[in-house]
């Protein structure tokens, strides 16, 4: 059994990936991507979602927004070998106790983390985050999600992303095992949509049955 920790700043879209891998267990699609194989949905928890005030003093529409106060969850089970595997997603929010606490207890229980980063921020916000978690593992895994959001020389941009990445965690002696580029979103107008909604199947997919 793998315990996988999805960690990440607030937005990087850590529960919408938890949901496209779930649709893609529920519909089957998971035996399609490549390592794919016959998994079923044991339980899913989504409860840890919240809504909470938007937070910005000039709202006077009272607009809500969502997050994740306690960490969502999903465990499924490999078909052939039987072996069941839990994926831990707490919120992003370190500056609310509740939701430390929850990074706090799945960088302690995972066996297996993925740190993710979104597109569409900067990096230097989004590595203040992780110096904030203390418990890491000496070997990680690296999502780097919404590759849709990301404008102009798309490859150029990557690859100086996943430099960056790579030497932060270097630097406190954490080595990435792989990186994956995904889009956890079902989008109609991005072309590649496809493509990067596989890699988030591939990605648990590889982090879970490869150990």
């Amino acid at each position: 059994m793998v315990n996988i920790g999805i960690l990440g700043d607030v937005s990087a879209g850590k529960t919408s990936i938890l949901r496209l891998f779930v649709r893609y267990l529920s519909k089957g699609d998971i035996e399609k991507v490549e390592g794919g194989k016959k998994c079923t949905v044991l339980k899913t928890d989504f409860s840890g979602e919240a809504t909470v005030p938007s937070g910005n003093k000039d709202d006077t529409l009272n607009e809500k927004e969502t997050k994740t106060i306690h960490p969502n969850r999903v465990v499924f089970r490999e078909v052939d070998s039987g072996k069941a595997h839990t994926i831990f997603a707490p919120g992003g929010d370190r500056k609310r106790a509740v939701v430390k606490m929850g990074i706090i207890t799945i960088s302690r229980i995972a066996t297996q983390i993925i740190a993710i980063f979104s597109c569409d921020r900067e990096l230097n916000e989004q590595f203040d985050f992780f110096n904030d978690v203390r418990f890491f593992p000496d070997k990680i895994y690296v999502c780097i999600n919404k590759i849709d959001l990301l404008d102009g020389d798309r490859e150029k941009k990557l690859e100086t992303m996943k430099k960056d990445i790579i030497d932060f965690f270097t630097a406190r002696k954490i080595k990435i095992n792989d990186v994956y580029v995904t889009c956890g979103e079902t989008i109609d107008n991005f072309i590649d949509v496809e493509k990067y909604n596989n890699r988030v199947a591939e990605m648990i997919l590889n982090v879970t049955t490869t150990h």
